[in-house]
């Protein structure tokens, strides 16, 4: 299964809480204010997918090459995920994502991220060279191979 998309939600929130670990524990700061109430309990906000982020699980691979390198000085080490995934002149930061069920598919390929310094020479995105204000994440998969009983 793939759940991909843009979240509009970073790194440290909630929403990416639950896609990545399949829960958002109760302390969590995104909890604390809830006027309507309709995030408790807290204990309901959860999943049992295997849920894994395609780029946080390439910045984890062992053994990383030259080129894997340069790939890697574009992730949040503190994440695993991409430093960005949207540049305007007033936001910098991760809104999208591409979660995959780490049980029945494992990633092939991803496409490489942008530098910031590219980006940032026509102010930020859109630009006359990128039509979007989110850069594009792309991911090549292989199905696993399933257990014989």
């Amino acid at each position: 299964m793939l759940v991909c998309g843009d979240f509009n939600s970073i790194p440290a929130s909630a929403p990416h809480a639950l896609l990545a670990t399949g829960k958002v524990e109760p302390s969590h700061p995104d909890l604390t204010t809830d006027p309507l109430g309709i995030l408790r309990p807290a204990s309901k906000l959860c999943h049992q997918l295997p849920l894994v982020s395609a780029y946080s699980s390439f910045a984890r691979m062992v053994g990383v090459g030259q080129g894997l390198e340069h790939q890697r000085r574009r992730m949040d080490p503190a994440t695993n995920e991409p430093l960005f995934t949207n540049c305007t002149r007033d936001f910098l930061g991760t809104l999208d994502y591409i979660f995959y069920t780490a049980d029945s598919l494992m990633v092939e390929s991803l496409l490489e991220l942008l530098d910031e310094e590219s980006l940032r020479k026509d102010t930020g995105l859109p630009s006359p060279e990128w039509s979007s204000d989110h850069i594009a994440l792309l991911a090549e998969f292989r199905c696993r191979p399933r257990a014989r009983r």
